[in-house]
């Protein structure tokens, strides 16, 4: 009987999982998004109800004082709806209308770029403290026999389930779920028909959208409210959103309440005796690594015959062969040991975590750039290598460079593992698997006090060799102000001018051919004779061990690890910042380095123009969606296209020089 009480008080977040999933659904039939942002609009609008509610006040981005007291929870409820249909129906003109002919990863990118423009928001008004949101719905229980079921949950766990054999027969019978349905298949060949798929897939739009901030509304006094809270919902919805073949949404709800009382079960049966310990406590990240078990069953299972448009060959920018190595690097290298010697300490922890932020850019180059494979478990693995240095340090003793070699290899051996899905599917399949996984990992080892650190920070030994200690903290090549040393600081940009070289030398090599080669078409590239797995295997292991010296330097530079600097949120936005620089170069990832969140473009922003630093998030949700419209070359692909068009310009005003200085001497003679 107790279990069936902890079903029943489940049912509020397994209804917001079936209600994600199948506002997921929604957007992905109409336009072909897999809507990262989904959780991050339920919790804006959220926001925007406490708001109403509390002070009276309307959050729109902006928080707008409303003269008189604060509002009603019913007409707060009804402007929230309001405000979330104008939110999925903006989201639409502004960035996927845009995006209706780009690739599946140009829209997730994008997606991610909302996700942090919507969170960043939330932060800017109300902080990141959890606010208690009040009550919408009646908590009273109505009797079933000896247990009683929450009024609250059932109310809501209804909703769910009318939104679901709704939207089955209006997509089913309908002359409007129809016409989705047909410019879903063949765009092209609904507009011929007379359909206007623009106005149908705002329509989706804006529905999903008002499911998702209704139900954020309902659900939030049950969960608490910050700003990534609802977010974090995301991952089991996508994989009620797998199981149901993303095509019923009967089955996605089913799916998200049936998670959401699985993930109750298991919280409940940590109390058992016979539940996995760690340390004397339950084993920590089971509930969340549900999710991923989900997702690896299901498409290992259906493969291929998950719906073509999500397999469909992921459309990449052009990935260019390097040239001019030496005058590129010597001017990065000149400029970085500027900055180094002269500016200030504050400027050189600012180039110590872009140069670690352009390192984790390149293994997504090598990964997705090259090798065409979305991947968003890169964090995960550079925060396995930042772990197992810890553990390597403090257990056995293997200071530098022992230890990090071997961290790195470790590194290299999780991305082997996470290669193997990669052996079977593609494109938004395995950038929701590698996702998951990424959770995964994060909960099971990070947050794991025997492996990981549990829930407090695992501490990292500063690095010496030869008696020389190269830590942060430490004063080799001192100027005054030791933190960051400048020796560390040398050490990273030797290591990342190492890094790079590397990553120019595959793609310059027959096995960057080969990788091209499986990015542009697996099928012709096995008929060519390449060896398919090979490929996909060894560039996994490379990428791997790129991440992974990211995750050493980081733990190098603040002395320590933490769950937190590793988990999903990081994943999308580091794919995002990547995009942002260029995926396909590794002057792209230098420039997605130099993005990242305090950077030296951040930095460099916050400093000499007086942006507080809460701003950056916002600044680079806006930046990935402005360059994944209007540059999907990303800004090295930019200023690439800028130089070739002044060389051109260059060379076709000599030959004209020319004959002006050629008739000029003609005239003087005559």
């Amino acid at each position: 009987m107790q279990i069936l009480v902890i079903v029943l008080l489940s049912l509020g977040a397994g209804a917001l999982v079936a209600t994600m999933a199948l506002s997921l659904l929604l957007t992905y039939r109409s336009s072909g998004v897999v809507n990262f942002a989904a959780g991050a609009t339920a919790g804006f609008v959220a926001y925007t109800y406490w708001d109403l509610t509390t002070h009276g006040h309307l959050f729109i981005g902006v928080d707008i004082p409303i003269p008189g007291t604060p509002v009603a929870p019913i007409p707060a409820l009804l402007i929230c709806l309001l405000i979330s249909a104008l939110l999925g129906y903006a989201q639409y003109f502004l960035v996927y209308r845009p995006l209706r002919n780009a690739g599946p990863l140009a829209k997730v990118v994008a997606s991610s770029g909302v996700l942090l423009v919507l969170e960043a928001l939330a932060i800017l008004a109300f902080g990141s403290t959890t606010l208690v949101v009040k009550p919408l719905l009646p908590s009273t229980t109505i009797p079933l026999g000896s247990v009683g079921i929450p009024l609250d949950r059932a109310i809501i766990v209804g909703i769910a389930i009318v939104l679901a054999i709704a939207l089955s027969l209006v997509y089913r019978l309908t002359p409007f779920g129809i016409k989705t349905r047909a410019v879903a298949d063949n765009r092209k060949g609904a507009l011929l028909l007379g359909v206007n798929p623009g106005r149908l897939e705002a329509l989706n739009w804006i529905i999903a959208s008002t499911m998702t901030g209704a139900i954020g509304v309902l659900v939030s006094p049950l969960i608490g409210l910050s700003p990534t809270s609802l977010s974090l919902f995301i991952v089991p919805a996508l994989s009620a959103l797998l199981l149901a073949g993303l095509r019923s949404f009967g089955i996605a709800a089913a799916v998200g309440i049936a998670i959401g009382a699985a993930q109750a079960l298991i919280t409940f049966a940590q109390g058992a005796t016979w539940f996995p310990k760690s340390n004397n406590a339950p084993v920590p990240g089971i509930k969340e690594a549900l999710p991923f078990v989900i997702i690896a069953i299901v498409l290992f299972i259906r493969g291929r015959n998950l719906p073509d448009r999500l397999t469909e060959r992921t459309r990449l920018p052009r990935a260019p062969r390097p040239n001019r190595l030496v005058l590129r690097f010597g001017i990065a290298i000149v400029l970085a040991l500027g900055m180094i010697t002269f500016a200030p300490f504050g400027w050189r922890q600012a180039l110590i975590t872009s140069l670690i932020g352009a390192i984790m850019c390149m293994s997504i180059v090598i990964v997705t750039g090259y090798l065409g494979q979305v991947t968003l478990a890169q964090t995960a693995i550079a925060g396995a290598s930042g772990f197992m240095l810890s553990k390597l340090a403090l257990a056995l003793g293997w200071g530098f460079p022992l230890g990090a070699v071997v961290a790195i290899l470790g590194a290299a051996a999780v991305s082997l593992i996470v290669a193997l899905p990669a052996l079977r599917m593609r494109g938004m399949q395995l950038a929701i698997v590698t996702l998951a996984g990424a959770v995964a990992i994060q909960s099971l080892w990070f947050l794991n006090p025997d492996w990981g650190g549990g829930t407090t920070a695992a501490s990292v030994p500063p690095p010496s060799f030869l008696g020389i200690k190269l830590g942060s903290s430490d004063s080799f090549w001192n100027f005054g102000d030791s933190v960051p040393s400048p020796g560390f600081a040398l050490l990273v940009l030797a290591i990342t001018c190492l890094v790079a070289l590397g990553v120019v030398t595959v793609r310059r090599s027959a096995f960057g051919a080969r990788l091209l080669a499986v990015r542009s078409d697996e099928a012709a590239a096995a008929a060519a004779g390449v060896n398919v797995s090979r490929t996909k295997v060894l560039a996994f292991g490379i990428a791997g061990a790129v991440a992974g010296v990211a995750g050493v330097l980081y733990g190098y530079d603040f002395g320590l690890v933490t769950s937190g600097q590793y988990d999903q949120f990081t994943a999308i936005a580091f794919l995002a910042i990547a995009y942002l620089g260029g995926l396909t170069t590794v002057s792209g990832a230098v420039i997605g380095g130099l993005l990242v969140t305090q950077g030296v473009m951040m930095y460099t922003i916050t400093t000499l123009f007086g942006i507080p630093s809460e701003f950056q998030l916002l600044i680079a949700g806006v930046a990935v969606i402005t360059t994944v419209i209007g540059n999907p070359d990303g800004m090295a692909g930019f200023f690439r296209d800028r130089f070739a068009r002044l060389g051109e310009r260059l060379h076709r005003s000599k030959p004209q020089q020319a004959a002006t200085v050629i008739s000029e001497r003609s005239e003087s003679h005559a």
